[in-house]
C-alpha cells in the first residue's frame, strides 16, 4: 500500500514536470529574448502579445550576441551606446493610436534586425560598427535589375495590393507618396551605381513584401499593406537624404 502511494505520487510529479516544462520549452521557440513575466514597458508587452513582434526580437537579440561577441571593447561601447538609442526610439513608438504606434514598433524593428543581420553576416574583418548606428550607409550591394515603380492608377482591376490600395481612404496618397520618394532617392543617388544597385533590390523586395500582404501570416493583411508601405517610404527618404 505505502509502496503504491509512492509511485503514485511520483506519478503526479511527473505529469506536472511535464505540463510545466512544454509550454516553456515552447515558449523558448515562438516567444521573445526576454521573459514576458517581467513585462512592463509598453513596447515589451507589445513584442510578447504579438508573434511577428516576438519573431523580430528573437532574431534581433540573436545578431546581437554574434556582433557583440566578436567586437573589441572599444567597439562593444559604440554598439551598446547605439543599441540604448534604439531601444529609446522603438520606446517612442508609443502613442494614443494603437495601429500607428504599432506600425512604428514592427518598422524601427524590422531596420534594427536588418542592420545588425547585415553587420553579423558581415567577415569580422571588415565589420564596421558604424553599420549599427541609425543612419549609416549601407555596405556596396551586387548590381540589381533596375525596378520601375509606377503609382496605381484607379480604380485598380488586377493585384490584390492595388485593388487594397484603391479601396482603402488614404491609401492612394500613400502609395503616390512612396513612388516620389523613391524616384527622388534614385535621382539623388544617380552618380552612385552600388547605391542605385541596392536601391533597385530594396524596389523589388518591397514590391514583393506588398503583394506577400496578401497571405499574411497572424496579420490582419489590411495594416500589413500600410506599414510594408510606411517602411518602404521611410527607408526610401533615409537612403535619398543619405545620398
Amino acid at each position: 500500500m505505502k509502496r503504491a502511494l509512492i509511485i503514485a505520487a511520483l506519478a503526479v510529479v511527473v505529469a506536472i514536470a511535464i505540463l510545466v516544462l512544454r509550454p516553456m520549452s515552447a515558449w523558448a521557440q515562438t516567444g521573445p529574448s526576454f521573459d514576458c513575466r517581467q513585462a512592463r514597458a509598453w513596447d515589451e508587452r507589445q513584442i510578447c502579445a504579438q508573434a511577428d513582434l516576438a519573431e523580430l526580437d528573437r532574431r534581433i537579440a540573436g545578431a546581437w550576441r554574434v556582433v557583440t561577441q566578436r567586437a573589441t571593447a572599444e567597439q562593444r561601447a559604440v554598439l551598446q551606446s547605439a543599441q540604448r538609442g534604439w531601444l529609446a526610439e522603438r520606446a517612442a513608438c508609443q502613442g494614443p493610436q494603437a495601429r500607428d504606434a504599432q506600425s512604428c514598433l514592427r518598422r524601427v524593428m524590422r531596420v534594427r534586425a536588418r542592420d545588425l543581420e547585415a553587420l553579423a553576416q558581415a567577415a569580422p574583418e571588415s565589420a564596421s560598427t558604424a553599420a549599427a548606428l541609425p543612419g549609416a550607409k549601407p555596405a556596396p550591394a551586387s548590381p540589381a535589375t533596375p525596378v520601375t515603380l509606377r503609382a496605381v492608377t484607379c480604380p485598380a482591376t488586377t493585384g490584390w495590393a492595388a485593388t487594397q490600395i484603391c479601396a482603402t481612404p488614404g491609401m492612394a496618397r500613400m502609395d503616390a507618396a512612396v513612388v516620389r520618394d523613391a524616384d527622388a532617392a534614385r535621382a539623388r543617388l544617380a552618380r552612385n551605381p552600388a547605391a542605385l544597385a541596392q536601391l533597385d533590390g530594396l524596389l523589388a523586395r518591397y514590391v514583393t513584401a506588398r503583394d506577400a500582404c496578401a497571405r499574411a501570416v497572424g496579420r490582419v493583411p489590411l495594416d500589413c499593406l500600410q506599414e510594408t508601405m510606411e517602411e518602404a517610404q521611410a527607408e526610401f527618404r533615409r537612403r535619398g537624404a543619405a545620398g
